[in-house]
């Protein structure tokens, strides 16, 4: 079970496809890619998505301790797949209370991530001055620049395997988790899960609910 079709730049209802155009378009942002979020089975959408986006599915491996997955979502349709990915995280931050983190995947002029983070998109305007951290995903050393975002998160956007690498971080000082060596896996490549993956409550951020990290 999914949510409903939304755009990904603001989560407005959508216009399906009809007789005088394919694609789903919103009031506000016309022509996009529609969004939705695993509303349940969020195992099976997980492992759905390995085998259909055309973009990476980003997993950390390992785990951080104690933490889960607690959503999982993507914009696009049957015609293209899958171009954007949204895994959601959440567990201990590192200076205590509940945090949540989204990894994104995304083409370019999805808007998905941007909209996570708080800033217009769809992407990006520029990468401003030096990378402050720094992943590994899918073996290879990816810098990540921050980003002015809204003083509830933090926001890091990087390139790693032809497109756009988000993470979006509640509450801002869960950021910290980037100085640990955060290691990504691409479920593409291998979409088994592995023993230490559970499933959690399920992230606000995603479905476009209360937010439940303030």
């Amino acid at each position: 079970m999914t949510t409903a079709a939304a755009c990904p730049r603001c989560l407005g209802p959508l216009r399906p496809p009809d007789l005088w155009s394919n694609q789903y378009r919103c009031d506000d942002h016309g022509e996009v890619n529609p969004y939705r979020a695993a509303a349940s089975s969020r195992e099976q959408a997980l492992h759905a998505l390995a085998t259909s986006a055309t973009v990476p599915v980003w997993l950390p491996e390992p785990m951080p301790v104690h933490w889960y997955v607690s959503g999982v979502g993507w914009a696009g349709d049957d015609r293209t797949g899958p171009r954007a990915t949204a895994l959601a995280i959440a567990g201990p931050s590192p200076l205590g209370g509940p945090a949540e983190v989204v990894l994104v995947a995304e083409s370019p002029g999805i808007g998905l991530a941007a909209r996570l983070a708080g800033i217009a998109g769809p992407d990006p305007a520029a990468l401003p001055g030096a990378a402050e951290a720094k992943v590994e995903a899918a073996g290879h050393p990816t810098a990540m620049w921050p980003l002015a975002v809204p003083p509830d998160r933090a926001a890091f956007v990087g390139e790693a395997r032809g497109v756009w690498l988000w993470l979006v971080l509640w509450p801002a000082d869960a950021a910290l988790l980037l100085m640990e060596h955060l290691e990504l896996r691409d479920l593409r490549d291998t979409p088994e899960l592995g023993d230490r993956v559970f499933f959690g409550a399920a992230s606000a951020h995603l479905t476009g609910g209360p937010a439940a990290l303030r």
